[in-house]
């Protein structure tokens, strides 16, 4: 038991994802109602967007953000695009992406038009939208980012993902975990870019981030060195990806620990651990004083 005056430490577990296939969708949910995912964030773009939508009804208290997306999938605007490859989709990957957008193929107007369908494609369905964060972590680019500040003030959206994760010692591992820290001190140099005194920056007092280290592979060992980390009265978001295995072979070549994640976060037992141990779930939604500030909210 954590001292009785110690405050607590308050954690968003958040699912990327949702409307990507219908077996991550499931997942998310699982592990929503038996375990500690509070929240989840949305691909309008996704192939199973309406199944994920179908059953949003059934989840009240999960919050749901937009996962804005510019690699792999079908845009929702068609013709006279940047964006796309010749089979009217977004480059395959983020290396692809990357590539086409540094050098000059990428116009931000059509990632502009792009996202502002997509945010307007969820809040059109219903949708109270709490926070925003994208398929890999291209709102915080340089360039996108002021696109990803204007459409968050545009449309009230209290809370946008800056995805900078604190380096601890358990991260230096393996060959994987030295790709992963390459990526996270690139993530990190791009959210240092972005003005401190930007409404990116300071938006909602954003949750300090969590996940991108174990992101696809968090198991039950992984989680306990993450919360071993947090310090008591902070705010943190913990990024996931539980799901049952997708049937998709594009989604499977990711080799994610989809199921892995799935056991490791369904689990009521741990839910309780954590509250015993000073650890509180919440949601954004929790974080919110203004529910005026969240368009098509609803309570």
């Amino acid at each position: 038991m954590p001292p009785p005056n110690r405050p607590p430490v308050r954690l968003i577990v958040n699912a990327d994802d949702l409307g990507i296939s219908e077996p991550i969708n499931d997942g998310i949910f699982l592990a929503h109602r038996l375990g500690l995912v509070t929240s989840a964030s949305i691909m309008p773009v996704g192939k199973a967007f309406d199944h994920a939508l179908e059953r949003l009804a059934d989840v009240p208290h999960l919050d749901i953000g937009i996962h804005l997306t510019l690699v792999a999938e079908e845009p929702l605007i068609r013709g006279n695009t940047t964006l796309v490859n010749g089979g009217n989709r977004f480059p395959k990957d983020i290396g692809a992406f990357l590539m086409a957008y540094l050098t000059g193929g990428i116009r931000l107007r059509d990632i502009h038009r792009e996202w502002t369908a997509q945010i307007e494609k969820a809040l059109d369905r219903g949708i109270a939208v709490t926070h925003m964060d994208s398929h890999q972590h291209v709102h915080v680019l340089p360039g996108i980012a002021d696109i990803t500040r204007e459409l968050a003030d545009r449309y009230g959206i209290p809370f946008v993902r800056m995805p900078s994760e604190p380096f601890k010692g358990y991260m230096l591992q393996d060959l994987h975990s030295i790709r992963r820290l390459v990526g996270e001190m690139v993530l990190k140099t791009f959210c240092l870019m972005i003005p401190r005194n930007g409404t990116l920056q300071r938006r909602g007092c954003m949750p300090r981030f969590l996940g991108f280290f174990f992101g696809g592979r968090l198991d039950s060992e992984g989680l306990k060195r993450i919360l071993a980390s947090t310090v008591p009265g902070e705010t943190y978001e913990l990024m996931c990806h539980p799901g049952f295995s997708p049937k998709e072979p594009e989604y499977r070549q990711w080799n994610y620990r989809h199921e892995g994640e799935l056991m490791t976060l369904a689990s009521p037992r741990l839910r309780c651990e954590l509250e015993a141990n000073g650890i509180h779930l919440c949601r954004f939604w929790d974080l919110i004083t203004d529910v005026q500030r969240i368009p098509h909210a609803t309570t």
